[in-house]
């Protein structure tokens, strides 16, 4: 782990050939960054350049791991910046989210349209954004047949979930068991009983807001005094010492920046 921590933990204005996030196997086989750059933010469905700041950022400092969303509405955006890079797909991990559980038929449409929008002939990881309700489609059961079917052809490497709580791991029936389990997990916020369960079931645990949120919970990691000095007798930053807490614990993260400094610093 001390090994992974000085790769991750990289100083501003690090170089490509500096930065190497370690990965972590979350299937057989499968082996998926540490950390990804995560694609949304809340009034920028659209814009490109935005979207270009974030992931060209990420690609040219060497890291590899990006997650995106059908509810992000950027996957082309996304295709086009890699694309304008010329890295090889296999050097690539892609994270893409289906928006819940919907049944075979809009499951089918959803992964494919993903594909397309890509413009990839497999993805990474597929998740599950929300859990959904039980209904006539099949819920999540019907959902993740699918998802199993595409996995078995090699367009999905790996599936999980998103947002999963102890229930609705139980009361799926399942094949493939899921592979990543992608939640709020931070300093502040963080479900013991879930992360519990992804333990016991050797379920990847992937941390959303890694850093919190503040206008939600009211806290920030950059006004706490904890935190803070912890930051200062190690000389890094409240952002490296919050995301340290979460890798020491054996979870991954994706994380959301368009500045090439706070990635690199992160």
């Amino acid at each position: 782990m001390g090994k992974m921590l000085r790769w991750v933990l990289c100083f501003v204005g690090a170089s490509a050939a500096e930065l190497r996030i370690p990965t972590r196997e979350i299937a057989p086989g499968v082996q998926m960054p540490v950390i990804s750059i995560g694609t949304w933010t809340e009034g920028t469905k659209g814009d490109d350049v935005n979207i270009s700041a974030i992931v060209g950022n990420w690609l040219d400092l060497g890291a590899r791991g990006i997650d995106t969303a059908y509810v992000y509405f950027d996957q082309k955006d996304v295709a086009e910046v890699i694309a304008s890079r010329r890295i090889q797909r296999e050097e690539l991990f892609i994270t893409s989210k289906l928006p819940t559980c919907l049944g075979r038929a809009a499951t089918r449409y959803f992964v494919e349209y993903d594909l397309k929008k890509l413009n990839t002939s497999y993805i990474d990881l597929m998740l599950i954004h929300a859990p959904g309700l039980p209904g006539p489609l099949g819920g999540c059961d019907a959902t993740w047949e699918v998802l199993e079917e595409y996995r078995a052809k090699g367009a999905l490497k790996s599936i999980g979930v998103s947002n999963w709580g102890p229930g609705q791991f139980e009361a799926l029936k399942h094949q493939v068991p899921p592979a990543v389990n992608q939640v709020e997990f931070n300093v502040f916020t963080h479900n013991k009983e879930t992360e519990a369960y992804c333990k016991a079931h050797n379920i990847t645990l992937e941390a959303w807001s890694p850093l919190g949120d503040p206008a939600r919970t009211h806290r920030s990691i950059f006004q706490d005094a904890t935190i803070q000095a912890i930051a200062d007798k190690h000389n890094v930053s409240p952002g490296q010492v919050a995301l340290r807490w979460i890798l020491q614990k054996g979870h991954l993260v994706t994380f959301l920046s368009s500045n090439r400094a706070h990635q690199a610093n992160d």
